[in-house]
């Protein structure tokens, strides 16, 4: 049933490809523009935060050649000793930083609809449709890059989409489904059993170690980047509390590992108790999705492993609101617990930073047209992370996390060229995020100053023709 669901959504797509005007040829001309060389684009940065965590440089010059970044140099070079076909970028007055990146999203999710009334009267073609369009703002608000880690098979019919230049969006990297066991946090159905039957929810799980070891063959078969897993419960359950039990045995956690190692794919682990944190990082899990719970051993073992955190501050913050809206549906122990999980968890990046664990930035959020993964930089900051090291997070750590960064996260020579300009300072105030000026990712514009577009419309994005984000 997930292949047809892949067969639907690239349908899907494609039509709306055609409805909105970016026929074929658009598609072609995308693939004949990457074919021939892009002009030299030499960018001026006021400010320019090449290497995040380090200070800022002032008045450089990054050139750019097809969708790398050749060189970087001091001051403001003419773009006329560079070459004819030389395109000048004026952010001379503008931050500039490389394009920011999410690494726990689910693109299969309407975040402004309760999930289980989404699987039951939202048709998957709507929420292909609504996710293309969000992915497009996600771009446009300077988010170059989006690590999936669970959704319904609609994100590989995305990912191709953006890849082949068919429809704008950040690059994705995709886990596929949630590997969990059967009935557990990820796998548990949400609607009435022959609801769930109809509809196939809670395929997903699995029992024992060939079924384990299947699910992993599965999803990478499917295209999957990296391998998502659930080893406790949610936050507003009673399984995913600090002294829960690990949702595996033993022996299918060692399945999905080595299975996993054997076709070079990461781990993330979806961990609040600390059981589950800690068997997860013992084996190898290259990042803990929530973390909320960990202990003592736990930092040990993130420091020893050199494993990343992604606290998902922004669900947790989401969450406490969302929940009022259905607190007559909780009971009052559920109720408590939720809002005391919730809590805790937007305290945990500062918590984690000072205890020395390596952060990224991920919103556990479906595509939503009223959130945006902005909040969780400013959930970072709030908790207590400096605003350099938050910028480090969502851009060198989130590189790390995917297990992209000998090309992505900085802006330094032969890093693939995904590049964006604010106005202010986001150092001294986190929120200049909010005012993305220039948007570049894989040396082709997506965002511009209005003054700019004409001199840089062979550099644009094929199908936006030098629109601009709404």
């Amino acid at each position: 049933m997930k292949t047809c669901r892949h067969l639907l959504s690239a349908t899907i797509l494609a039509a709306a490809v055609l409805v909105g005007g970016a026929a074929p040829a658009v598609a072609q001309q995308a693939e004949a523009s990457a074919e021939q060389a892009l002009p030299t684009v030499v960018i001026h940065a006021g400010k320019l935060l090449a290497t995040p965590g380090k200070p800022p440089l002032e008045k450089q010059t990054i050139l750019v050649r097809g969708n790398r970044i050749v060189e970087i140099r001091p001051g403001f070079v003419d773009p006329a000793t560079i070459g004819g076909d030389a395109r000048l970028v004026d952010l001379s007055d503008k931050f500039v930083l490389p394009g920011m990146m999410d690494v726990h999203m689910h693109l299969s999710g309407l975040q402004d609809m309760d999930l289980t009334m989404q699987s039951v009267t939202i048709p998957d073609t709507e929420v292909v449709l609504h996710s293309a369009r969000q992915m497009r703002r996600m771009l446009e608000r300077g988010f170059t890059t989006v690590r999936d880690v669970g959704n319904n098979g609609n994100g590989f019919s995305l990912r191709r989409a953006i890849d082949k230049g068919q429809i704008p969006g950040p690059r994705l990297y995709l886990s596929g489904d949630i590997i969990a066991r059967t009935s557990g946090h990820g796998a548990d159905p949400v609607v009435l059993p022959e609801v769930a039957h109809a509809i196939h929810q809670g395929e997903n799980g699995c029992d024992g170690v060939e079924s384990c070891r299947r699910r992993v063959r599965l999803e990478v078969g499917y295209g999957a980047d990296l391998i998502k897993i659930v080893t406790s419960g949610g936050a507003r359950d009673d399984t995913g509390e600090a002294d829960s039990p690990v949702q595996f045995t033993a022996e299918e956690l060692d399945a999905i590992f080595e299975a996993a190692r054997q076709l070079k794919r990461p781990v993330a682990a979806h961990a609040h108790s600390i059981a589950g944190i800690n068997e997860a990082l013992k084996r190898g899990a290259h990042t803990i999705e929530h973390g909320a719970y960990y202990d003592r051993e736990s930092v040990r073992l993130f420091k020893e492993k050199g494993a990343i955190l992604v606290p998902t501050a922004s669900v947790a913050d989401y969450g406490m609101r969302m929940m009022q809206s259905f607190r007559n549906r909780m009971t009052p122990e559920d109720w408590k617990r939720a809002m005391q999980t919730s809590e805790w968890m937007r305290g945990t990046p500062g918590r984690a930073w000072r205890d020395g664990i390596k952060l990224a930035t991920g919103t556990d959020m479906g595509v939503s047209a009223r959130e945006t993964s902005l909040l969780e930089l400013k959930l970072f900051v709030a908790s207590g992370v400096p605003t350099n090291e938050t910028i480090k997070a969502a851009t060198m750590n989130g590189a790390e996390a995917i297990g992209v960064q000998d090309k992505l996260g900085q802006i330094r020579p032969d890093f693939l060229a995904d590049i964006i300009a604010v106005s202010g300072d986001p150092i001294a105030d986190i929120n200049a995020l909010e005012k993305v000026r220039f948007v570049m990712k894989d040396g082709v514009v997506y965002r511009a100053e209005p003054s700019q577009i004409a001199s840089l419309k062979d550099l644009f994005f094929p199908a936006k023709d030098g629109e601009l984000a709404e």
